[in-house]
């Protein structure tokens, strides 16, 4: 660039004129000296200058071109602005530039900008532009016909070669070489004979009787300018195979006559192929003689029967003169049954398509299974006129398929119709459309039992527990094996409620039987799931696994042996039948939504990060906890929809934070299944700017699955894109001490069954001991959850537990309250006091309904309760399930004297660690009602507490 330099002096010397804003002149012999198009621009982009070639390339608006607003998309013109101030700051910068120039011709440039100084001031700058429209064109173009060649060059038994006339230059495709049997050397010198325009050693490779006619077409090609191709079939031989190739030679001179192509494909295989196609018709002959096959042709019009190989009577029974002095003899031969098929068979082949079919025959007292694949037979019009088909004797396989299907339908144990089977049974039932019942019965003790005393143990469990089962079974019952020792019970009718308990109580009956297995007595855990045809699903996939779900909420639900999938029998089926019909709806109409509960130094009460839980807001129901709705969530696998929500939520934000602490979500180990689940981690975390370290992933302990490969590789992945893990809920299952070594968590949250009362229980407090001792020799992180009692965070905070979280610090907050938590920095332990109705020594069980939902009357069954206080027109008591507060819903509570339900309203909840609801509700006092309230009333055992949802239902002496 030291040509620029030439102005220099002229900048210089008009410094005055600079600054009074004028235009300096430049001499323009300088600019019209260089080789490419040159411009010169002032420091308010204004142009100084230009030498002519800028102008032919901008077909005279060389004014324009500096003003790239006027000619570009917006995004390009920004981007040339942008590159124009970076000169203007001391920098050369060099970019290109895809454009379209006055005329519309679509234009490739390559440009430099470099800043002018006078003195150390930059008074302007100056570009050069390259037009690369040209080369880019003939690359672009080069690069098409080297992907073409490319694939040309990867045909098998296909060569390729290229000779310049003019320059002599050669080319062959790779194959070339195999392909004639030719070494480098020989190529070589084959290049140079073609150069010279001496062929003779290369027609020496062609056969003697195709050379003449192969030489003269090639001369006549190349001196007859009307002729431009050339294509024949010749011998050429190889000297590696020492045997002569078939090949198909076309030979083209190109229109300017400078260049000659040769392109060869090899058909040596087509033509052996042909020859063995006579070896193989024999061969044939002999093979269907072997395995009882015979192939014949029948025409249509004359109905006779032409039998392209022997054995038909071998098959049949029956020689092929009789078949054909008879042309309907056939139709005495197959079975009647099968008749219908052969019609079909003669349909399909009349419509020109192929078929395969198999029908029974009579053959000399015998029935026989033959199989038939037949071919259309076509007239040079197009016609079909007859069929060729291959006829085989498959009885004996018939009879191997008919045992060994009825072996794989059964259950090799208990004998009893497998999976396979009775879901094909289900499949028959919905195919005729009437109404039935599915119950699925689990006995709950395999897995024990065969780790305890063994399979071949656990084998006679199976038996003795379905053989009893059957004896309580109605006739019309179908028992079918699910797996491990659970089964399903088909009845092909529909069963009412009260048909479906009746049934339910008499199959729950074999929780109490005494199963003998050897020389134990064993006891089963019976749980019941009952779906029912059509309301519970039209499709047999769908309804087992409906009775399933159904089966697995009954083993999870305290006091309950049996379910129904979408029944109402109480308040907790209805409620979780409309969260899992509404859930869909509501995730798009953005009904979930966010609470943050902090972590919290144990001794300073510093916020350290926080948990992010998911929250329902149902329009009947009010809010939702996860406890609730994840396990629905997980029935459908619209789990997936809402972990992807909760991290984009999360996310977003952390975005918003100004001071940000790291937040944990939920994960289902169910999740981690997904093959590309980090994919949408680390979208979102790329999407908002998150560092990765901000969002920590809580995997529940007990909800890790059995196959360790998958979670590690799983964790290994998180950990690459250095995302924390914590294990949840750890301590509550038997493999804690195992997942720490197997997996790679940073993190170990301790279940609250261990922080409620750890003062006062020596257990939790040794656990909680040991768990941290282990984690501080895996350098792991520990955060002890549920901590609600003073007395309970001054125990731990001597066992050195540092990240607390629990109600003693916060409950769970919206997004403006954790914001204003976070901006505060730290939280005061406060306990909580819930009792707002004075104690007392005395309770009532009862139970709870619905009797009116959305203006509509409904009927469903009692969820228990105990009433522990009452006050003036108030009435505190708890229960498991959780009910909406001030909403439409009729409640009631049933008492046990049998006298008029007692109707509610409740005013107040409260949310127990424990898993349970805290209660207050106003109802009408009256004398008569207080009264059978006090009748009622049991005296509370000393020291009675209610831990656990099973407390609702146990009695109290």
């Amino acid at each position: 660039m030291g040509f620029f330099r030439q102005w220099k002096h002229a900048l210089e010397s008009n410094v005055e004129q600079l600054e009074r804003g004028e235009r300096i002149n430049i001499d323009p012999l300088l600019l019209d000296q260089y080789p490419d198009a040159v411009y010169v621009l002032d420091c308010d982009l204004r142009l100084v200058d230009s030498n002519e070639k800028l102008s032919l390339l901008f077909n005279g608006e060389e004014e324009r071109f500096v003003h790239p607003a006027s000619w570009l998309p917006k995004a390009e013109s920004e981007r040339v602005q942008a590159f124009h101030q970076r000169s203007l700051q001391g920098e050369t910068v060099h970019y290109e530039l895809q454009a379209r120039n006055a005329d519309g011709r679509s234009i490739h440039l390559s440009i430099t900008n470099t800043p002018l100084y006078t003195g150390r001031v930059i008074t302007g700058l100056y570009g050069v532009v390259k037009d690369l429209t040209t080369q880019t064109e003939l690359r672009e173009r080069y690069n098409r016909m080297k992907v073409s060649r490319s694939l040309f060059e990867r045909i098998p038994g296909l060569i390729l070669i290229e000779l310049d006339l003019e320059t002599g230059t050669f080319y062959h495709s790779p194959q070339t070489g195999n392909l004639l049997g030719l070494t480098k050397r020989q190529l070589a010198d084959m290049k140079r004979q073609l150069a010279d325009m001496k062929r003779e050693d290369f027609r020496n490779l062609i056969h003697e009787d195709d050379r003449g006619a192969f030489a003269a077409a090639i001369e006549t090609l190349l001196h007859d300018h009307s002729q431009f191709e050339y294509e024949t079939q010749l011998r050429a031989f190889n000297p590696k195979m020492k045997q002569y190739l078939e090949l198909i030679v076309k030979v083209g001179v190109s229109k300017d006559r400078k260049a000659v192509t040769w392109a060869m494909f090899d058909v040596t295989n087509l033509v052996t192929a042909e020859e063995e196609l006579t070896k193989e018709r024999s061969k044939v002959r002999q093979l269907c003689e072997i395995v009882d096959s015979v192939i014949f042709e029948r025409y249509f019009e004359s109905k006779q029967f032409k039998f392209l190989t022997p054995g038909f009577s071998l098959i049949f029974g029956y020689t092929e003169d009789q078949f054909n002095a008879h042309p309907d003899y056939w139709q005495k031969v197959v079975v009647p049954d099968d008749v219908p098929k052969i019609k079909q068979a003669r349909e399909v082949t009349l419509s020109g398509k192929p078929s395969t079919f198999s029908y029974r025959i009579f053959a000399k007292g015998n029935v026989k299974w033959i199989e038939e694949n037949r071919e259309p037979i076509f007239s040079e019009g197009g016609h079909v006129v007859g069929f060729r088909t291959l006829v085989k004797d498959i009885t004996q396989l018939k009879e191997q398929q008919e045992e060994i299907w009825r072996l794989a339908s059964l259950d090799p144990i208990t004998n009893m119709p497998n999976r396979e089977s009775i879901t094909e049974s289900v499949y028959h039932l919905t195919r005729k459309r009437n109404p039935f019942t599915l119950f699925s019965l689990s006995f709950n003790r395999i897995a024990e039992i065969n780790h305890t005393f063994g399979y071949e143990l656990g084998d006679e469990w199976r038996v003795a527990t379905v053989n009893q089962l059957i004896r309580l079974l109605p006739k019309d019952a179908l028992l079918g094996h699910l797996d491990a020792d659970n089964v399903l019970i088909l009845l092909p009718r529909r069963l009412e409620d009260p048909e479906v308990l009746a049934l339910g109580k008499k199959l729950g009956s074999l929780s109490t039987h005494r199963f003998r297995v050897d020389v134990y007595d064993l006891f089963a855990r019976i749980s019941i799931g009952v779906s029912r045809y059509p309301e519970d699903g039209t499709q047999a996939s769908e309804l087992i696994k409906h009775a399933c779900i159904a089966m697995n909420r009954a083993d999870k639900k305290i006091g309950a042996q049996l379910e129904l999938y979408s029944s109402q029998m109480d308040i907790e089926s209805l409620k979780r039948y409309e969260l899992l019909r509404d859930m869909r709806d509501a995730l798009q109409n953005k009904e979930f939504y966010l609470m943050y509960q902090p972590k919290v130094n144990a001794w300073t009460g510093q916020i350290v990060g926080a948990e992010a839980l998911m929250r329902w807001t149902h329009p009947t129901w009010g809010s939702i906890s996860p406890a609730e709705f994840i396990p629905l969530a997980e029935e459908s696998s619209l789990h997936l929809e809402l972990t992807n929500w909760l991290i984009e939520e999360v996310c977003r934000y952390l975005m918003t934070l100004p001071k940000k602490v790291p937040i944990s979500i939920n994960v289902s180990a169910k999740y981690l299944y997904q093959e590309h689940f980090e994919h949408v981690l680390e979208d979102m975390l790329s999407r908002y700017h998150i560092p990765a370290s901000y969002l920590e992933v809580e995997i529940s302990e007990t909800s890790l699955l059995e196959d360790a490969q998958q979670i590690t590789q799983a964790f290994e992945r998180l950990n690459d894109l250095g995302i924390p893990i914590a294990f949840d809920d750890f301590g509550k299952g038997y493999s804690s001490l195992a997942y720490l070594q197997a997996y790679s968590a940073q993190t170990i949250k301790i279940d609250r069954v261990f922080a409620h009362n750890v003062n006062q229980s020596r257990k939790a407090q040794g656990i909680i001991r040991s768990l941290l001792l282990i984690a501080e020799e895996f350098g792991m992180n520990v955060v002890v959850e549920g901590v609600e009692m003073m007395d309970d965070l001054l125990r731990l905070r001597e066992f050195g537990c540092h990240v607390i979280q629990g109600f003693i610090f916060s409950r769970p907050l919206k997004e403006p309250e954790f914001e204003q938590a976070l901006e505060a920095g730290t939280l005061t332990p406060i306990e909580e006091y819930v009792e707002t109705i004075p104690s007392s020594s005395r309770l009532i069980h009862a139970g709870i309904t619905i009797t009116r939902l959305r203006d509509q009357d409904v009927a469903v069954g009692t969820s228990p309760i105990v009433i522990m206080r009452r006050g003036f027109k108030t009435i505190a008591f708890y229960a498991s399930i959780r009910l909406p507060v001030d909403s439409d819903l009729s409640l009631v509570i049933l008492l046990d004297d049998g006298m008029a339900p007692l109707p509610i309203q409740v005013t107040r909840l409260t949310e127990l660690a424990n898993g349970l609801y805290q209660y207050e509700a106003s109802y009408e006092q009256t004398v008569e009602l207080e009264k059978r309230l006090t009748a009622l009333e049991s005296e509370k055992p000393r020291g009675f507490t209610i831990q656990k949802a099973k407390d609702l239902i146990d009695q109290t002496d």
